[in-house]
């Protein structure tokens, strides 16, 4: 592995990763920033491919992960004053790398990609705005055996970097559609034979109480104002979480984690019984 020390602001290299902290420039190039050791890693072993890494010269002098040697032809230094003018946090992770999106595909094409004659779950996010949140769902989607993730259109760029950072490599596995209408995403659901299920705080029943037929879609509004009447209109069934009189509500995240949880044992149990 070559290692490239940079000293000017005004490479263009450098240049190039800083553009890419705005949406617009993320979608012109299909190209998006993974930061830190850990997401790169994992960027690794999913293949994504990954066109520059720039390391922090502090760190590079600790010592770094045999990995980068086995997937780098050309690693880049810069020292640690320069580096932070590349971070999107306030604490810089050390390590920073522009890799290639993936290719988009409509709602028919992800479910005619995940649709193997098994149970599905599909979560659908509307205009939600949080970056956090929706690294968070992405992550608790893979981890309770969520199919996919649908993003409607309004909603915050999927490669928006701490989406990337929070989704911690979630991102690189979760089969994700983005970017279309959300009523060409609820008719392409209903075609496919999807029952779908708004997350509601003031429905009646309780997801506790619902039967989850073979293939269901969950359905998750903007964290301020919750779904639009648009979506509303369209979902079969909505359903709350039970939680204490003494708290309002939970954040959209928490309230999806919660809900794929149960939806997974839930399923569990059926195939058990």
């Amino acid at each position: 592995m070559r290692i490239v020390t940079l000293t000017s602001s005004s490479n263009p290299l450098l240049k190039r990763i800083r553009s890419l902290h705005e949406r617009q420039a993320r979608h012109k190039a299909g190209l998006f920033l993974i930061e830190g050791e850990k997401v790169l890693l994992e960027a690794f072993n999913k293949d994504i491919e990954i066109e520059a890494v720039v390391m922090d010269a502090a760190y590079y002098e600790k010592g770094f992960p045999e990995t980068f040697d086995d997937n780098l032809l050309e690693l880049n230094v810069v020292d640690s004053s320069l580096f932070k003018t590349l971070s999107t946090t306030t604490s810089p992770c050390n390590v920073v790398a522009i890799a290639k999106t993936k290719a988009s595909r409509t709602t028919s094409e992800l479910i005619a990609a995940i649709d193997q004659g098994q149970p599905l779950t599909v979560v659908l996010c509307e205009n939600l705005q949080d970056p956090g949140n929706l690294g968070t769902i992405i992550r608790s989607s893979l981890a309770f055996g969520a199919s996919a993730l649908i993003l409607s259109k309004g909603s915050v760029d999927l490669y928006n970097p701490k989406v990337v950072r929070s989704a911690m490599g979630a991102l690189f596995d979760l089969p994700i559609s983005s970017g279309e209408n959300i009523g060409d995403i609820l008719s392409s659901l209903k075609e496919a034979g999807f029952e779908i299920i708004a997350l509601n705080p003031e429905a009646k029943q309780s997801f506790l109480t619902l039967e989850y037929g073979k293939k269901i879609a969950i359905v998750l509004g903007n964290e301020g104002n919750g779904l639009t009447a648009e979506a509303d209109a369209i979902t079969t069934k909505e359903a709350h979480i039970e939680i204490s009189p003494q708290v309002e509500s939970l954040n959209v995240a928490v309230a999806a984690s919660v809900v794929l949880f149960h939806i997974q044992k839930s399923k569990r149990t059926v195939t058990n019984s």
